[in-house]
């Protein structure tokens, strides 16, 4: 006797079911780390954006003619202010790093070593709510984790 088996199917909708709980275990391990990749690689931008500008504003401070002396800093300030607005207008967070016009720029003169020097130190928050969004996984954490501020500085002697 020859007995043919007949597949109805069933195995089939069996497995679809199991490929559907598999891909929602699945699917919120590899959301969350393509999000992390998008996040991380923006604050990477961001990192190496104001610490490029530091280093420029740096250079341009040593550029300024030191004659006279008696608006020597003032003139480093203002030419600082005006160019830390012009290197980060792409930014969207500009504001928050040098202001509208590159008032919170601030040089700082020091003397090291017998030398005058300048530091130019750019900060970025990075806690503010709509730069990225962050929700929190269950236990309290959120994600992503990502720094109070960023922080760049650039020293040059002038």
């Amino acid at each position: 006797m020859n007995t043919v088996r007949r597949n109805n199917g069933q195995g089939r909708l069996r497995e679809r079911g199991a490929s559907a709980v598999e891909f929602a275990l699945v699917f919120p391990v590899l959301f969350l780390l393509v999000y992390a990749v998008v996040v991380y690689s923006y604050i990477y931008v961001l990192q190496q954006a104001i610490t490029y500008t530091a280093q420029h504003l740096a250079e341009a401070a040593v550029a300024v003619n030191p004659t006279p002396s008696s608006s020597y800093t003032a003139r480093i300030q203002t030419r600082i202010q005006q160019l830390a607005a012009q290197q980060l207008q792409w930014l969207p967070q500009k504001t928050l790093v040098v202001g509208e016009s590159g008032e919170k720029v601030v040089p700082q003169f020091r003397t090291v070593d017998g030398s005058d020097v300048i530091v130019i130190q750019l900060r970025l928050p990075l806690k503010s709510p709509d730069l990225f969004p962050s929700f929190s996984l269950p236990g309290g954490v959120s994600m992503p984790p990502v720094p109070a501020q960023l922080v760049a500085q650039a020293t040059a002697r002038i």
